[in-house]
């Protein structure tokens, strides 16, 4: 019984062409390297675990936070500079594509922050200043939204202002959080 999947693909094979029988065995090796990638990727995609492993870094998360934003604002100006050009090489066009990708990424890593590791696991209902610290994350993921959008450098400089806002406001009222 426990060869039956084995016996069935012979049997199954058996009956079509040798090439046939190749493109099913790739199909299912790429079946299932796709399904593995997919769930081990989601899974540390997320910023923290989510897992209650009591193991928290809150200022290596705003350090995070605050490199993020000197990223996209970076990008952001090489966006700027390039764009403002006459006439783009393709080698121009290329760098133009990687920093619009970058920026992106670092603001989706923003609001994955934000929302993963602040919003769900660290920000308690009922703490200090919860509705402030609510609405503080609520204008990150906003204003990382808006970079998102913009290249324009207030656009960074917002959201660098309100992630400060926040670490301070968060530091200085839970800076006895129990992990």
């Amino acid at each position: 019984m426990k060869n039956t999947p084995k016996l069935l693909f012979i049997l199954i094979t058996s009956c079509i062409s040798p090439t046939t029988a190749l493109i099913i065995k790739t199909m299912k090796r790429s079946i299932l390297l796709i399904s593995t990638l997919f769930f081990f990727g989601a899974n540390f995609a997320n910023a923290h675990c989510q897992v209650p492993c009591g193991i928290f870094g809150d200022e290596l998360k705003f350090g995070e936070l605050e490199q993020h934003v000197e990223t996209m604002a970076k990008a952001a100006t090489q966006i700027r500079e390039l764009s403002a050009k006459d006439e783009l090489s393709a080698k121009d066009h290329q760098q133009l594509v990687r920093w619009v990708n970058t920026k992106e990424d670092h603001a989706k890593k923003v609001i994955d922050e934000a929302a993963n590791y602040f919003l769900a696991q660290r920000v308690k209902i009922g703490t200090d200043h919860y509705a402030d610290k609510l609405e503080l994350l609520h204008h990150i993921i906003v204003h990382a939204m808006k970079v998102k959008q913009s290249t324009e450098a207030d656009t960074t400089d917002a959201l660098s202002k309100k992630i400060g806002a926040f670490k301070e406001l968060y530091l200085d009222h839970d800076h006895t959080h129990k992990h």
